[in-house]
Parts: structure tokens; C-alpha cells; sequence
């Protein structure tokens, strides 16, 4: 198996790994100005030739760049029209549901960091591809033991692709912690706070809660950027339960109305139906 780091390498953001110069794990963007993107993308290098990209979940750190994958320029990425014909060829695929794709088989698991995001499995079995092809990327080659024995059983490589994750601890209010722990060969895993020691939970949310009170009782506003995907219905979820008035705006309305029909990726669908009623939607 080969993996090719496409971004996301010694940096926070872009993230992007290439199986086998078949199979792209993520594709994402990093949100500096200008935008950075993949290496590959936007003809910053020979274009990446992928056969499928299996995406870990929707943050734009590791999705944001997959419509550049039709083309585009840095002036103009992509557009409209790419992100539809984007969403007429994606599939949805179920945790625990192996599947194929670019001739590896792949399965999700619950990565516990928004809902619907996951863990990555992918076995090369079908696929012993030893190119040296180069894309001016980090290149790394991983290898089955010498005694042939890997964890699929027939030869063949089994990696976990970690995407962003959240495990140990009381979690999230809106999802659960990842309990996943597939037997994996290779584990290439997110690290962004791999060397920070984070206060408890409790403490942190006990902490902005009295922020908040302290700032409304002195007659101001409280302003919280969030992504509109996890964070929005996040603050949502710490407003209710702690009877703050709570408007919310943007993309987060739309992305809180699709998560109310899927309750069975939450942690508590009752908690989120009351965090919904005690918000104002503007």
C-alpha cells in the first residue's frame, strides 16, 4: 500500500491522503488568504487521477476542496454547478457497512466528532499497487510484515484513517465519544491537539456559561462563531440547558433543521428537540 500526503502533513488544514493513486481520503481546504488547497488541485502540480474520494465528514478542512476536483483554476475554483454534479454522483454509506471503492474494500465507523463522522478503514487486499509515481508530496510506502501476516487475514494491508475524532471522556452534548477501535496494520491519525493537555469539559462549559450571564447581565451581546456542522447546535445544546436565550443565523438554521430528522446520529434527540424550541432561528 502506498499513501501519498497530499495535505495536511506537518500543517492543521487541507488534509488529504491518496491510497494506491487510486483511492483519496479527504480533500479538503485550508482557510488562510487565499485559501490553500491540496497539492494537485488547481494545477499546483500534476493533477491528482483519483478513482473515488471517501470524505470523513463535512467540515471544510477535509471536504471543502473535493468539488476542485473537476477542475478550476485559483481565480475560480469551482463552481455552483460543480458542487451539483458533485452531490449527483456521492454515495452514503451506513457505519459498520463495508464497501467498494477504487477497488479497496472500505468501512465506516463512528468517529464521535459530529454526527455522521467517522473512521476510515480501508484494506488493499484486492490491490497490491508498488508505483513510485511522485506528486511533490510526502510519499510513504507501508509494507506487509515479512511473515505475510496482516490483520485482513490475506496478505493484503489494513489502514485506519482516523479524521477528526473525539474519545474518552463525557464527549460532546450533541454526539457520543468514538468507542471504535478497528484492528488496523497502519493508523494514520489526526494530531491537532495530540500535545494539549484540555481542562475538563465541565470546566470549560461551566466557565463560558458564567461569561455568558456575566456579559447579559451588564447589558451586552454574546457573539459565537461556530461552524454551522456540530458547533452551532453545540452552543445550542449548552444554551438550553442553562435557560440562555439563544438566535441563531447563517448555514447553521439549515444543517439544524437536517439533523432534527436524523436524531439516531445524536446523542440525545430529546435534548436537541429542546434546544431547538428554546432557540430563535433569524
Amino acid at each position: 500500500m502506498k499513501l501519498q500526503f497530499l495535505g495536511g502533513a506537518r500543517e492543521v488544514g487541507r488534509s488529504a491522503v491518496l491510497v494506491d493513486d487510486a483511492l483519496l481520503l479527504d480533500f479538503g481546504l485550508k482557510t488562510a488568504d487565499p485559501p490553500q488547497y491540496p497539492v494537485g488541485s488547481l494545477r499546483s502540480g500534476p493533477a491528482v487521477d483519483a478513482e473515488a474520494v471517501v470524505v470523513s465528514h463535512g467540515h471544510l478542512d477535509h471536504a471543502g476542496a473535493v468539488p476542485a476536483l473537476h477542475g478550476g483554476t485559483p481565480r475560480c475554483p469551482f463552481t455552483e454547478e460543480d458542487v451539483r454534479r458533485l452531490t449527483e454522483v456521492s454515495e452514503t454509506h451506513g457505519y459498520r457497512e463495508p464497501f467498494e471503492a477504487a477497488g479497496h474494500r472500505v468501512e465506516f465507523f463512528d468517529a464521535g466528532h459530529i454526527p455522521g463522522s467517522v473512521h476510515v478503514l480501508v484494506d488493499d487486499s484486492e490491490v497490491r499497487s508498488t508505483s513510485s509515481s511522485r506528486t511533490g508530496s510526502d510519499d510513504t510506502e507501508v509494507r506487509s510484515t515479512s511473515s505475510g501476516r496482516t490483520q485482513s487475514g490475506n496478505g493484503g494491508t489494513r489502514l485506519l484513517y482516523t479524521g477528526d475524532f473525539h474519545a474518552g471522556g463525557r464527549g460532546q452534548r450533541l454526539v457520543p465519544s468514538s468507542t471504535a477501535r478497528p484492528e488496523a496494520d497502519v493508523v494514520v491519525t489526526e494530531s491537532t491537539y495530540a500535545d494539549v493537555n484540555h481542562e475538563p469539559r465541565e470546566a470549560v462549559e461551566e466557565r463560558f456559561v458564567e461569561s455568558v450571564r456575566s456579559t447579559l447581565w451588564e447589558g451586552g451581546t454574546v457573539v459565537v462563531p461556530a461552524f454551522a456542522i456540530g458547533r452551532t447546535q453545540e452552543m445550542m445544546l449548552i444554551c438550553a440547558a442553562n435557560d440562555i436565550d439563544c438566535y441563531v443565523d447563517g448555514m447553521g438554521v439549515e444543517v439544524t433543521r437536517r439533523l432534527r430528522r436524523h436524531p439516531e446520529f445524536l446523542r440525545d434527540g430529546d435534548a436537541m428537540a429542546r434546544a431547538v424550541s428554546n432557540a430563535r432561528f433569524v
